[in-house]
């Protein structure tokens, strides 16, 4: 017992001044690494949005493919197609086109139908939700020209009934590409970092968008 006690009173614990310098070290290592990995999960997203912007592009050139196939060609297919994407439910909006022209698949296809009556295959909102069901909340822009699919960009988890959000009609993130934004491969994303507009949302893009080069 008395080994014991004098074992016990030869342990020292740690000084004031030791302790300090370990929070120290925690304090350093944790502004050095915090700010890195919340870096990691931001690209994540961002490459989990590309994707789903890539899938969108894909998936919507094989509906009009499909549409081609079955004698339902589409027809003016040139302007922006908006979509909103609440609960996995599909709301389609066609491009607006002067002079009264449509932008508009065959008899018996559409951009909107009813899964209750209609034929998945032949509705682009239905064949949408059907092929890409883990998009459950989305606000989507799809550029078209000539009847093809130039790219798409989606602002994953985003919501209609979201107020700090907006309305998706009236979208104010400020990222909106066009065709030659497309082309060019770059757009002004109104921050520092291509994926991330220039209110925080994170956007995918397909094909993807670099930062803009600053004009001189």
């Amino acid at each position: 017992m008395i080994k014991k006690l004098q074992a016990l009173k030869a342990k020292k614990g740690f000084t004031l001044v030791e302790l300090v310098v370990v929070i120290a070290i925690i304090g350093v290592l944790a502004a050095i690494l915090v700010p890195t990995m919340l870096g990691v999960v931001q690209d994540s997203r961002i490459t989990s949005a590309d994707n789903s912007a890539a899938q969108i592009k894909n998936q919507t050139t094989n509906f009009i493919t499909q549409m081609d196939a079955a004698k339902k060609s589409l027809t003016n297919g040139t302007g922006k197609l908006t979509i909103s994407v609440e609960k996995g439910v599909w709301s389609v909006t066609p491009p607006t086109l002067a002079g009264g022209k449509k932008c508009d698949f065959g008899s018996g296809a559409g951009w909107s139908g009813d899964k209750t009556k209609d034929d998945k295959n032949f509705y682009y909102n239905l064949y949408m939700a059907d092929t890409l069901g883990d998009i459950k909340n989305a606000y989507i822009e799809i550029q078209l020209d000539a009847n093809k699919v130039v790219g798409a960009m989606i602002v994953d988890g985003y919501t209609t009934t979201d107020t700090a959000k907006k309305n998706a009609a009236v979208y104010t993130g400020g990222i909106s590409p066009s065709k030659d934004d497309y082309i060019n491969g770059e757009i002004d994303w109104k921050s520092t970092k291509a994926g991330i507009d220039g209110s925080q949302f994170v956007i995918g893009t397909a094909p993807k968008l670099q930062l803009k080069a600053p004009t001189t």
